[in-house]
């Protein structure tokens, strides 16, 4: 502010941690890190300079400081830009900083890793795997000219695990992954043995004609639809002409069984915060209810260029959901599987649609023939395609149990059509 911007933010973080990679079942690197930093951003006539320093050194700050006003003075003016928010009261969150992860030994997570590993080798010994573990804590700070202060401490572990099984000319892979902001909620027994396992399911895949089938995503492949719906509400890209859901707030874009929520403050959730990177407080949103698309996601620069409501979704330069939720159906996966004669299952990566024109071709990797109410066989060789909002409309069941992970249910999807482009 004393070299002449109208508004500045400054954000400062520091934070350490340690990281191990496997690579064909043994330990190929091991990484312990500290790291810190101050991020600046200075306005002036709505125009911004942004600098960084990669160290918590006050005279580098003062320079970078001065130089990103600089570039704001330089940059053209904004007329859309009006002020940096105000300072509001926060919520609390529950359970974003473990002090026991900051504890932990560099001993204990390489062990994570080695056990997850003789896991996957004891039920597949012929298994190729990959993968590691890591933890991650520190605090991050936010100030602004406009008396915003905030101050977050974090903390993260996880492990993950992918498997490879190659029998003659056929392989197969499959991946598992635990994840936590506390250790509670880290669970990493069990991975390698689902990873293995699962590997095995994918052996002997075949080819299948092309045509419309219907669909059903499983967990991992079914966070695909909702976080793809929450990702282009994005008032930013709606404003730039450049989202599938241009025009359509206030319409149903989906059948009535779809609601889709967005929830920064669950306890202990992977996406939760106090505020977002504006310093606005968190909230809870209902983006999608009964199929109809109720609102988009706003930061301070996007809200007040619309004149609508701030709704807290500032992520970095950008806009970006959080612990993205849909409203869970009434009967089990098992059923809705078994009322499908000849039919798709993907168990990961769902239809990912273009953010401009909502259309989508998406390789089926992990994909199974359903057959007679049963899932019979693996699939290769076959693409998906289409309309995405087209697509959505032919949802017609959503499962009552679900993937549990910190912050998200992630249930498994049914759609009545989709175009398999195959080569049977």
């Amino acid at each position: 502010m004393a070299a002449g911007a109208e508004f500045a933010q400054v954000n400062a973080s520091r934070g350490r941690g340690f990281s191990v990679s496997l690579e064909k079942g043994a330990i190929e690197t091991s990484q312990q890190r500290e790291s810190s930093g101050v991020s600046l951003k200075a306005y002036y006539r709505g125009g911004v300079g942004t600098t960084s320093v990669n160290a918590l050194d006050w005279e580098r700050i003062e320079e970078a400081a001065r130089a990103a006003t600089a570039l704001a003075k330089q940059s053209d003016p904004d007329p859309d830009f009006a002020a940096l928010p105000d300072p509001e009261p926060l919520p609390e969150v529950e359970g974003l900083f473990d002090e026991r992860i900051a504890g932990l030994a560099t001993s204990q997570v390489i062990q994570w890793a080695l056990a997850a590993t003789d896991e996957a080798l004891a039920a597949v010994p012929e298994a190729i795997i990959s993968g590691g573990a890591s933890f991650s804590v520190g605090d991050s700070a936010l100030a602004t000219s406009t008396g915003v202060r905030v101050c977050t401490p974090h903390s993260g572990l996880g492990c993950y695990i992918r498997a490879v099984v190659r029998r003659g000319d056929s392989v197969g892979t499959w991946f598992e992954h635990s994840y936590g902001r506390t250790i509670d909620d880290f669970r990493p027994e069990g991975i390698g043995k689902v990873a293995a396992e699962g590997a095995l399911e994918y052996l002997d895949a075949r080819d299948i004609p092309s045509g419309d089938y219907p669909l059903v995503l499983g967990p991992q492949a079914g966070d695909s639809i909702y976080y793809a719906i929450a990702g282009q509400a994005n008032a930013e890209d709606v404003q730039r002409k450049r989202s599938y859901l241009i025009g359509k707030r206030g319409q149903a874009i989906a059948p009535a069984i779809l609601t889709i929520t967005d929830d920064p403050l669950i306890p202990r959730g992977m996406s939760s915060s106090r505020c977002d990177s504006d310093g606005v407080p968190r909230r809870p949103l209902t983006i999608v209810e009964d199929g109809v698309l109720l609102t988009y996601l706003h930061n301070a620069y996007t809200a007040h260029k619309a004149g609508e409501a701030n709704t807290g979704h500032a992520a970095g330069d950008g806009i970006g959901p959080t612990n993205v939720n849909v409203r869970l159906g009434s009967r089990p996966a098992k059923e809705l599987i078994a009322e499908i004669e000849d039919g798709l299952y993907l168990a990961s990566g769902g239809p990912s649609p273009d953010g401009t024109t909502g259309d989508f071709s998406t390789t089926v990797d992990f994909g199974f023939k359903i057959e007679k109410g049963e899932i019979a066989y693996p699939i290769r060789n076959a693409a998906l395609g289409g309309s995405f909002l087209e697509f959505l409309q032919g949802l017609d069941a959503i499962s009552s149990d679900y993937r549990d992970e910190p912050g998200v249910r992630m249930p498994t999807m049914r759609f009545r059509s989709v175009r398999l482009a195959g080569s049977g």
